[in-house]
């Protein structure tokens, strides 16, 4: 296989292949496609719940809140 990279990409990658996989650039593609497989799967999933996978909006509010992911007010 031969893919074409920007300059910057190919630099990403041999910098991560030298310090997590001892240089070897294919582990760390092979590390990005498992990743994508990952989203991917996620992604499917989450369409197989359809609209009963979509919280309501006081249901998103609360999870927000829950995951700490809601602004605070201020008084």
């Amino acid at each position: 296989m031969s893919i074409s990279l920007p300059t910057e990409g190919a630099k990403l990658l041999k910098r991560r292949a030298k310090r997590v996989h001892g240089g070897n650039v294919s582990r760390v593609v092979s590390d990005a496609i498992r990743y994508i497989a990952y989203e991917e799967g996620r992604d499917a999933l989450i369409a197989s719940f359809a609209a009963k996978g979509k919280p309501t909006p006081v249901e998103a509010r609360e999870l927000d809140a829950d995951w700490g992911l809601s602004a605070k007010k201020s008084a």
